[in-house]
């Protein structure tokens, strides 16, 4: 009873963030032409389960709903985003967009999943359920969807022209102005003709829309037009302007941050966000039970379906042993036909010795004739040829694919303290991105090398359009914006950006440009050759 009194709060205070919008809706003519069957489908499969939880999400139904509501909020985007704005805005508000959608759809088909039970706790019978879910499909999915669409236009209108407004620098000044009519709200009234330079931290708080449905704007403006206002002065207003907690959400610039939504919307908050936000990106991680080198073996197998040696690992590197298999169940979760090209996972050593024995066995076979010593040393001395490494930390690798080897490899002589230090120095220096200091984000960074392959990423148009337009910006933009190994081709340029995608709590544009084309393009890949995987 106390999550469905927690939703009765949870509606009021978006009922009461949205109000300005709402008090509008029976009057608009452009409203989302949300696809009701989306809604109910799901809630359907909520009832058939008998419950919901966060990991639903990863069903078809769940899928369609997220779709839907972003097929809604990708036409604001269309309509405030001119053609020609970068490519990395472009894919940065639409990633924001879906993951918004998907913590929406969570909190929606949470509250069908509370619709199931009476207040007693009896199961109610369907037609009685279909009618208050109806209710929720209307509150979210026509009611709260208004607002946020036309959030989504005016967002997206502002983060595209921040982008001119930034190139700009400051020989322009910039300048605060409302609609100027009488439904202005007093308090966006008051920072009305504000004239600040675009470097002014007031605009990294105050760009608008400063809330739902606000219609004001930003303009440059030219040098010594309009007196410059006082940068204390200003702030303060705005500071007064928003002291409310429904209004301090809106604390942010969406040209800057590169955000449609509140990053501090009621839909982020409570029930576990990580979790819901692995859900949303299709992944539901296993129990983890080894407790041995070779039960982490075993479990590789029987969890992933790969063939697995940890050979240079010992017991007290478990926890790195359990961050690679965290990496690569989360990539075979989410894009599973990597599984048909990553055959094997361990390290260099195991992979080595696995190598030697299928290629000892063949040559026995092909070559009976000659003496065993001979046959091994020539098995060894392949195995060494494909699958050395000395300096690197990690590789994946096309080859061997004929044995069931092919794959990702860790060079184990990092293993423990060793690659926490050096990768903590590589982030530090700006050869990694921030938030890949892990190995983890090591095995990522592989990974997406695995991804760019599948998908011919780096030679794919839209790819090439965003790459091209970083690196014409100069290397040092490639190194202050991604990392200096980033600069290096465009093989690496994806793999950075993936890494950091996945393992910085708050991924930069260049990083989610690349995480968003890639789901992008697999969608389009499973599309085309019929697959029903749900993407991620």
């Amino acid at each position: 009873m106390g999550l469905r009194r927690s939703y009765l709060a949870f509606n009021a205070a978006l009922g009461s963030l949205y109000e300005n919008d709402l008090l509008e809706l029976a009057d608009a003519t452009d409203k989302p032409d949300f696809d009701d069957t989306a809604f109910f489908d799901a809630a359907g499969m909520v009832y058939n389960a008998g419950s919901f939880d966060a990991s639903m999400l990863n069903t078809p139904e769940a899928r369609r709903l997220i779709a839907e509501t972003l097929r809604q909020i990708k036409r604001g985007i269309d309509s405030g985003v001119p053609h020609e704005v970068p490519e990395v805005v472009r894919h940065a508000l639409e990633n924001n967009a879906f993951i918004f959608s998907g913590f929406k759809a969570f909190h929606t088909l949470r509250e069908v999943g509370l619709s199931l039970v009476t207040d007693k706790g009896d199961i109610k019978p369907f037609e009685t359920f279909r009618r208050d879910v109806e209710a929720v499909n209307n509150r979210y999915n026509h009611n709260y969807l208004y607002a946020e669409y036309n959030h989504a236009v005016g967002s997206s209108l502002m983060a595209a022209r921040w982008q001119q407004i930034e190139a700009d620098g400051d020989r322009y000044d910039l300048q605060y102005r409302t609609a100027q009519d009488d439904r202005v709200r007093e308090d966006h009234a008051i920072l009305h003709g504000t004239t600040l330079p675009p470097s002014d931290p007031f605009w990294s708080l105050y760009l608008p829309p400063n809330g739902w449905n606000c219609r004001c704007t930003a303009v440059q403006v030219r040098k010594g037009k309009y007196p410059q206002s006082d940068p204390a002065l200003s702030m303060l207003r705005g500071n007064n302007c928003t002291e409310a907690a429904k209004q301090q959400i809106f604390r942010f610039n969406p040209g800057k941050d590169l955000q449609l939504f509140p990053p501090k919307h009621p839909y982020y908050k409570g029930a576990k966000p990580k979790q819901v936000k692995q859900a949303i990106d299709g992944y539901t991680p296993a129990e983890w039970t080894p407790k041995t080198v070779a039960e982490a073996e075993q479990f590789f197998r029987d969890q992933l379906g790969v063939n697995c040696s940890l050979k240079g690992f010992t017991k007290k590197h478990m926890e790195q042993i359990q961050s690679i298999f965290r990496s690569v169940e989360r990539h075979f979760q989410c894009w599973p036909e990597l599984k048909k090209v990553t055959l094997f996972v361990g390290t260099i050593r195991g992979r080595i010795e696995m190598l030697t024995a299928a290629k000892l066995a063949e040559l026995k076979t092909t070559h009976a004739g000659l003496p065993d010593s001979y046959l091994e040393k020539w098995a060894k001395e392949y195995a060494r040829k494909i699958a050395t490494c000395r300096n690197c930390y990690a590789y994946s690798h096309s080859a061997a694919k004929e044995y069931g080897l092919s794959g990702i490899c860790f060079n184990t002589t990092w293993a423990g303290d060793k690659i926490d230090t050096s990768l903590a120095n590589d982030v530090k220096s700006k050869w990694h991105p921030p938030g890949c200091g892990t190995l983890k984000a090591v095995f990522d960074h592989e990974l997406g090398h695995e991804i760019d392959r599948l998908l011919g990423l780096r030679s794919h148009a839209d790819f090439l359009k965003m790459y091209r337009e970083e690196t014409a910006k100069g290397k040092q933009h490639i190194v202050d914006s991604l990392s200096t190994y980033g600069h290096k081709n465009e093989a690496e340029f994806i793999a950075e950006a993936w890494s950091e995608y996945l393992n910085n709590e708050t991924p930069r544009p260049i990083a989610v440009a690349v995480g968003n084309l890639v789901k992008k393009l697999y969608d389009e890949k499973n599309q085309a050759s019929g697959s029903t995987s749900p993407s991620p």
